[in-house]
């Protein structure tokens, strides 16, 4: 009889600390060879140290095939949770659609999953952050030039909202002209190739935008080596730090702030409240700031 209650108690101690035990949350990020993404990956981990739970990094190198086979490994390994920032929108809708068959939780941030069951989604307002570059850039130019745009991934909701946006703001002022849109991928050496093509159909140019810090950084390359810095006036998104310095340099005009590691920080916590049982909105946007060399002269 001894024997018996013996067994029921360590069967009831064996229960309880797997109940209780330090719940894993896997993050796949599309790429660490962007800034912005290294922040959201710092600020995964510190969230993580903090908050008490095992945190999964994983680097799909921005290819689609990697992030889902990455996904199937994280749902093999048992992982409590799922934050993805997806490669690309369709893509990874047949493993968000696996990790519901598992019944893993999912969040996406910064790009949705056009398939399956997601949580909570985290973005900022893409279509915001065009209009305050396209608004900053006519204010720059005194409501008169010629522009072009650097596109982000062809089809990736961030660079449809963002191109929307911008050319909702321009509107309003019908002598500024785009003369050139290409995609450049948001990658900066694609940027910088991208714009070579852009300054030789487009000997007079006025400014630059770009859906993304990266590929602007690429056209401020560019330019500099035209000797044009000052000339043409560059614009991003994303307030990554080589961007935060080009502003101060100079060689960027502005670009748009959006917190990446309070989006992720985000994200992790109603990961954490989802698999505590607790509801979580399903859309959160997280707040846009614009940022000029006067913004940050009086930071």
């Amino acid at each position: 009889m001894k024997k018996v209650v013996v067994l029921v108690l360590l069967s009831l101690v064996v229960f309880s600390l797997g109940f209780s035990a330090t719940k894993t949350i896997g993050f796949c990020v599309s790429t660490l060879a962007n800034p912005f993404f290294v922040t959201m990956k710092d600020a995964a981990e510190a969230t993580a140290k903090e908050m008490g739970f095992t945190l999964i990094v994983l680097d799909a190198q921005d290819s689609p095939e990697r992030q889902i086979s990455q996904v199937q490994d994280l749902i093999i390994r048992n992982v409590d949770a799922l934050v993805i920032n997806p490669v690309d929108s369709d893509a990874i809708g047949t493993a968000v659609l696996e990790a519901n068959r598992y019944n893993v939780p999912v969040i996406t941030v910064t790009r949705p999953s056009r398939m399956g069951k997601t949580m909570q989604h985290l973005d900022i307002d893409n279509s915001q952050a065009g209009r305050l570059i396209g608004e900053e850039l006519a204010k720059v130019l005194g409501g008169k030039g010629r522009v072009a745009i650097l596109e982000g991934i062809p089809g990736a909701p961030s660079a449809v909202e963002r191109q929307r946006g911008f050319l909702e703001a321009l509107e309003d002022f019908p002598d500024i002209q785009v003369v050139s849109s290409l995609t450049a991928n948001y990658s900066r050496e694609q940027g910088a190739n991208v714009m070579e093509d852009i300054l030789q159909a487009n000997p007079f140019l006025d400014a630059v935008y770009a859906h993304n810090d990266q590929m602007a950084l690429g056209a401020v390359r560019t330019i500099a080596a035209a000797g044009r810095t000052g000339e043409i006036k560059v614009f991003g998104i994303d307030a990554i730090d080589d961007a935060i310095s080009a502003i101060l340099k100079g060689e960027m005009s502005a670009t748009v702030k959006q917190q990446p590691g309070l989006q992720i920080q985000m994200a992790l916590e109603s990961a954490l409240k989802v698999l505590a049982k607790e509801t979580v909105e399903q859309l959160v946007i997280v707040p846009l700031k614009l940022i000029t060399s006067e913004v940050l002269s009086e930071e």
